[in-house]
């Protein structure tokens, strides 16, 4: 049960986790060329961290939309999108964690009670193959008394 219980809460703490990607945009003006390098960057995120950065990006698009910098709250209504799904995603991993360490428990709950269901009847059986052995030990040991006692009045 220990072990079960250690398990799932691993299996909590890998799924309470949601995947997000950051990509950057680099430009370099080097002999007139324009070079961009976009790199992407894939992190974990827990719950906790993914709804931070929802009220980040809710802090951003407000901070935008009061300096009146349309491509700042265009910029910051597309962060606040990525970091709400995000964020939804978190927490339907986690629920889906749940779900499963529940259903878990409960089948270890049933295998354990089905176990000593057949405990219990293992151990009737014993105890009747013990009472049916001692019955006959003791029609043997009386059949022998018996047979020594009659062998001794026929001397």
């Amino acid at each position: 049960m220990k072990k079960l219980m250690i398990t799932a809460s691993a299996t909590i703490l890998l799924f309470s986790t949601s995947c997000t990607k950051q990509e950057k945009t680099v430009v370099t003006d080097n002999n007139n060329d324009t070079v961009a390098v976009v790199t992407s960057e894939t992190r974990t995120l827990t719950e906790t961290e993914a709804k931070a950065k929802v009220d980040k990006a809710k802090a951003d698009l407000d901070t935008a939309i009061k300096k009146g910098d349309k491509q700042a709250e265009t910029a910051a209504r597309k962060a606040l999108e990525d970091a709400n799904t995000a964020w939804n995603n978190a927490k339907i991993a986690i629920g889906n964690a749940a779900q499963d360490v529940k259903e878990s428990v409960d089948n270890a709950v049933d295998k354990t009670k089905v176990a000593a269901q057949d405990a219990k009847q293992d151990m009737k059986e014993a105890a009747n193959n013990a009472k049916d052995a001692t019955k006959k030990a003791t029609e043997d040991a009386k059949d022998a008394y018996n047979n020594t006692l009659e062998k001794a009045k026929a001397k």
